[in-house]
This record gives structure tokens, C-alpha cells and sequence, in this order.
């Protein structure tokens, strides 16, 4: 068992850094000073190449080499930590940290990009993220498809042409469906003006509604809602538009979603390969549910309602 004990015990600490590199991004697009772009961008590169050095490092492989796991838990970490070291192995540590460097970067351009309506001035920017990612690609498809290569971190096992496939066999009934929407009558739209304080405190209370644990987590804004964090540290962020308050609150629950399916994983799985989201598929389809399923049944607007026309909230 040593072997497993020290390749789980390294693992752990490497776990523990990915979610200190995680916080670095919940605060570059949340609260960390504009100016501070250039700086953080060498601290991801600096952190990514830190992670990289470990997650490559050789006595892995002695690891899993001696390893031999007994419970269905061990072979899982065994197997998902095999597939990393893999896959990490084939990217050089150069790229690796540019990549971060440069995605970091690009974040704050991005941001400012939209803001002002202006495409193009982030795409200089897109050019060189797309030129690093494929290259990463090549060197993960060992001559196989660039995309499905990619695609394998987000959802491992899955193709493209699986995918195009799924699509296909659904797009006759979406179809159907968003003709069958647009052809029915249509709710007169919401019109107003609607605070950015009023909308937070309306959001708070939709996100304690759906069981967000504000003990393990917390709301903040950002130009796109996105959650971050998992095991006692999952935290949530939404968006404002004070002509409609429906963008904040669907941004809310869908993160709450996410969040909650972190805060939802086994503790005993915290700092170890089985202790993150399945595939973004399966994490997509749990903030879907809140969202969609939940949050926009008879129900749930028909309670929302009833708080949106409380004279605290109107």
C-alpha cells in the first residue's frame, strides 16, 4: 500500500494547488484591480508551470506502477490519475504555462472587447489563444482528430462525430418545439427599471430557495456568470441588467446549479481525482435543471412572483 498512500498523499497537495490557481481566476474576474491584468497573468503562468511539474513528475509513473488498489474508490483515483499523467505528459511545460499566461490575459481584454462592442479588438488576442490550442491539440491527438482530443477534458470518451450525431437525431423535435413556441401566444414583456441592489437581494433569495449553502459559498458580479470552487469553497457569481431583472436571477439559479453539485460531492473524495464533476455534461445538466426543469416551472414563478410584487422588492 505505500504506493498508493504516497501517489494519493502527492496527489492530495497537487489537488490543493489547482484550487489555489482556481481562487487566483474567481478573483481576477470579480474583484482584482483592473491594472492588475499583466501581473496576474505571470502568476497563472508561474502557477500552471508549478502544477505542470507535478502532475509530469516521474515518480507518478513509479507509482502507478506498484500501485494496487483494493476498493472500487482506489481503482477509480488509480485509473483517472493514469489518464492525467498521460495526457499532462504530452504537453511541454512551456506551453502549458503560456497557455495560462495568455488565457489570464486575454480575459481582461475580452472584457473590455464587450463592453464596448468592439470584436475587434480582442480577436489579435483569440488568434494567439487559438494558435496555443491547437498546438496543444497536436500534441494530445498523436495524429488523431485536434478537436477530439480537446474535447476528452471536457467529456471524456465522447467524439465529435458522436456528437454531430446526438445533435442530428435531436434537431427534429427542437425544431418542432421552437415552432410550436413561437406560434403560440407570447407573455407581454417585462418593462422598468429595476435596481442592481433590489435585483441582488431578489437573487440572494432565489439561491437560498434552491438550498445554496452560503456558509461554503458566496455571490459576486462578473460580465459572465460562472461558479468556482468545490468541496467547502464553491462560490457563485451573476450579472446585472437593471431593464431586466430575469437575466440576474436565471444567471443566479443556473449557477447555483453548478455550485450546488460541488458542495453536493462526498467529503471523503475532497483532494483526490474523484472529487470534481463527472464531465461538463453531466455538470451542465444539473444547473439546467435548476434552472430550466425547476426554475422556470408553474411553481417556482408562480412563488417567484409573488416575491418580485413585495414592496421590498418592486
Amino acid at each position: 500500500m505505500t504506493a498508493l498512500t504516497d501517489l494519493l498523499a502527492f496527489q492530495r497537495q497537487t489537488e490543493a494547488l489547482s484550487s489555489v490557481a482556481e481562487r487566483l481566476g474567481w478573483d481576477q474576474e470579480t474583484v482584482m484591480p483592473r491594472g492588475a491584468a499583466e501581473q496576474r497573468a505571470e502568476e497563472m503562468g508561474a502557477m500552471e508551470e508549478v502544477l505542470h511539474d507535478r502532475r509530469t513528475d516521474a515518480r507518478i509513473g513509479e507509482w502507478l506502477d506498484a500501485a494496487d488498489p483494493q476498493t472500487p474508490a482506489d481503482r477509480r483515483a488509480v485509473a483517472l490519475i493514469t489518464r492525467d499523467y498521460a495526457r499532462t505528459s504530452r504537453i511541454p511545460a512551456r506551453l502549458a504555462s503560456e497557455l495560462a499566461r495568455l488565457t489570464s490575459l486575454a480575459q481582461g481584454i475580452w472584457a473590455e472587447a464587450r463592453a464596448k462592442d468592439a470584436p475587434e479588438d480582442f480577436l489579435p488576442t483569440l488568434e494567439q489563444v487559438l494558435m496555443l490550442k491547437r498546438e496543444e491539440a497536436a500534441c494530445l491527438a498523436d495524429g488523431g482528430d485536434l478537436y477530439d482530443a480537446l474535447l476528452e477534458d471536457y467529456e471524456p470518451g465522447m467524439t465529435g462525430a458522436r456528437l454531430a450525431s446526438l445533435f442530428d437525431a435531436m434537431r427534429p423535435r427542437l425544431v418542432t418545439l421552437r415552432d410550436d413556441v413561437l406560434g403560440a401566444d407570447q407573455p407581454q414583456a417585462l418593462k422598468g427599471h429595476f435596481p442592481q441592489e433590489t435585483q441582488l437581494r431578489l437573487a440572494r433569495t432565489c439561491a437560498t430557495a434552491f438550498g445554496y449553502d452560503w456558509t461554503r459559498g458566496r455571490m459576486d458580479l462578473a460580465v459572465h456568470p460562472f461558479s468556482s470552487g468545490r468541496w467547502q469553497d464553491s462560490r457563485i457569481t451573476t450579472r446585472v441588467v437593471e431593464t431586466d431583472p430575469f437575466n440576474c436571477l436565471y444567471s443566479t439559479i443556473h449557477e447555483v446549479g453548478h455550485s450546488s453539485y460541488e458542495l453536493g460531492i462526498d467529503p471523503d473524495y475532497a483532494f483526490t481525482p474523484l472529487g470534481r464533476g463527472v464531465s461538463m455534461g453531466v455538470h451542465e445538466s444539473q444547473s439546467r435543471i435548476y434552472e430550466n426543469q425547476l426554475g422556470r416551472g408553474r411553481a417556482f414563478t408562480g412563488w417567484l412572483f409573488e416575491r418580485m410584487s413585495e414592496p421590498s422588492t418592486a
